[in-house]
């Protein structure tokens, strides 16, 4: 409040509950009848109404809403709504990821990259169980999956290749089964000379989907995990050490795995002449 930090003691449950609700709304009022629905989630008490304006008016005091700053939580309409000058961080998220999504490419990211700066946390983490705040999180985990994965392939586009790792990174941390976001991930480690946590990022793909859905990665993805095979050494890179070669072994082997009709020889000295013949009848 006006620059600080409101301690946990001093915004007990119910406060904390109305001021978040109202946030996760604002700008839009909310009736006194849905506040109570959501906070007590159907099991309202006898005198609800009379319990809510109670905690409002304790709220407000919490908050120093006092005289004319009254007007930053506000009764309107048979409810309340928080004031047009409370700033909430997920409106602007959306503002920014709005305006980004209409901006020339490289203002685009800088937009993207402010609104993800605004994201320190998890959403609501003080409401772990309630069905509205897992719906407000699961909105806005689409939200911050589909405006970092777009923005992450412009970062690429414009060589901005730690700025696609970033968002790329964010994408996939919200949403793991994201294949666009990790596509990008592995192309901007590559590009960036990265060869070989493009590869291990690619793995993580990879596994990642065989877990959770018992699928391998996608023909694209595949593809681009053989492009990034076929493109050599890693720039300005020390020679790997005998760790780093078993699990680039490994993972060549996976990969020729995924390849439908392919037989991948027992030996590891074998596996690169595969790959060679199979690179050479993609290219």
């Amino acid at each position: 409040m006006d620059g600080r930090t409101l301690p946990e003691w001093e915004l007990p449950g119910r406060q904390r509950q109305i001021l978040e609700i109202l946030a996760v709304n604002a700008g839009t009022p909310v009736s006194k009848d849905r506040l109570a629905e959501l906070m007590w989630e159907g099991d309202l008490p006898g005198s609800y109404t009379g319990t809510l304006e109670s905690y409002v008016c304790l709220l407000r005091r919490v908050l120093g809403l006092t005289g004319a700053r009254r007007s930053a939580l506000v009764t309107l309409d048979g409810g309340y709504c928080l004031g047009r000058e409370v700033q909430v961080d997920v409106q602007e998220f959306d503002a920014l990821v709005r305006e980004s999504q209409t901006a020339g490419c490289a203002d685009s990211v800088r937009l993207a990259l402010q609104a993800l700066d605004l994201v320190t946390g998890p959403m609501l983490a003080s409401e772990p169980y309630a069905e509205w705040a897992e719906r407000a999180r699961e909105r806005f985990v689409l939200a911050l999956t589909a405006a970092c994965e777009a923005a992450a392939g412009r970062a690429n586009a414009l060589r901005l290749y730690n700025d696609a790792v970033r968002l790329a990174t964010s994408a996939v941390q919200a949403d793991p089964l994201c294949e666009a976001a990790w596509q990008h991930l592995v192309r901007a480690h590559w590009l960036a000379g990265r060869r070989g946590e493009a590869m291990r990022t690619y793995e993580r793909l990879r596994t990642t989907l065989a877990e959770e859905l018992d699928e391998p990665p996608s023909s694209s993805s595949r593809e681009l995990y053989l492009a990034v095979l076929r493109s050599g050494t890693d720039d300005h890179q020390a020679p790997a050490d005998p760790g780093e070669l078993q699990t680039l072994l490994r993972l060549l082997r996976q990969a020729l795995e995924t390849v439908p009709g392919l037989t991948v020889p027992a030996r590891d000295a074998a596996l690169s002449e595969t790959a060679a013949r199979l690179i050479a009848g993609h290219a």
